[in-house]
């Protein structure tokens, strides 16, 4: 069985999402930032210019005339539409195999990850919070502790399934029984490791059960309900999603009844068809 030393030294050698992300991010965290700030992050990343103007040149906008400079782009868009799609594009290699441990196939991952980022910057849009960007990207990363994880569970899947089917708890907790550390405190050190911002490493170590969180509960529990929304519609789920029960006291806490959760599932198809179409998946 793997030690606890072993997990974190796979925490120490997994490549960073992308120093760019992290730039990214710390202008989320930044109320002075601007469209220029963004600009010159963009414009240094070949990969990233040519996904933002190929979104903005996309019929489903049909702005008008050809953007051809990523400022220009911003400028359409906003600043947060681009930075969430930054992100997306930094994510999508870590995201993208498989990961058998959990039961996940190719790319499910990340249809996941981008799915309940989606839900989740939806709720928060219905909720009046102004947060979105942070609400995307907690989303979108809340199961980064998987990659690190997901091979210590494929080997222990047996064990883990035995104490939830006995002892009646979540996969998260089996996990830290049988292997010491479950993917939700994986993720946090991966996040602080990282330098992501306290509010981020807040969400993706207790989304799951953010009634536990201090400090970011409301972030916490959009998260934890889209995350329960993306389930719901079977969008890459995973051996662990049906393990976690239904709190309503979370969604009690944060105002959000079932027409909120139909408002943003309403809406989901047609932004996940066009993150389908800007990533070739369609």
């Amino acid at each position: 069985m793997a030690s606890i030393e072993s997990i974190l030294a796979e925490v120490d050698q997994l490549k960073p999402v992308s120093d760019v992300a992290g730039k990214v991010m710390a202008l989320l965290e930044d109320p002075d930032s601007s469209i220029a700030d963004l600009s010159d992050i963009i414009r240094h990343e070949p990969a990233l210019t040519a996904n933002v103007l190929k979104l903005a040149n996309s019929a489903y906008y049909g702005l008008p005339g050809k953007i051809s400079d990523a400022k220009q782009a911003i400028i359409y868009l906003g600043m947060t539409q681009v930075v969430d799609l930054v992100l997306m594009v930094c994510c999508a290699t870590s995201f993208a195999g498989s990961h058998d441990g959990y039961g996940l196939g190719k790319g499910q991952l990340w249809s996941s990850a981008v799915s309940t980022a989606i839900l989740a910057s939806d709720l928060a849009e219905i909720k009046g919070l102004k947060n979105h960007g942070l609400l995307f990207t907690g989303a979108l990363l809340r199961d980064i502790g998987k990659i690190v994880l997901d091979p210590y569970v494929g080997k222990a899947i047996e064990k883990i399934q035995h104490r939830i089917d006995t002892q009646s708890i979540a996969f998260s907790e089996a996990e830290r029984l049988v292997l010491g550390l479950d993917h939700n405190q994986v993720g946090a050190m991966i996040a602080e490791k990282w330098h992501f911002p306290p509010a981020l490493q807040c969400i993706i170590r207790h989304y799951h059960f953010p009634l536990e969180a201090k400090g970011c509960f409301v972030d916490a529990a959009i998260v934890h309900i889209a995350n329960a929304i993306r389930c719901k519609m079977g969008i890459g789920v995973s051996v662990d999603d049906f393990t976690y029960p239904d709190d309503q006291r979370v969604a009690d806490a944060v105002g959000l009844d079932q027409s909120d959760w139909k408002h943003a599932v309403d809406g989901f198809e047609a932004k996940i068809q066009r993150v389908q179409t800007l990533f070739g998946l369609s």
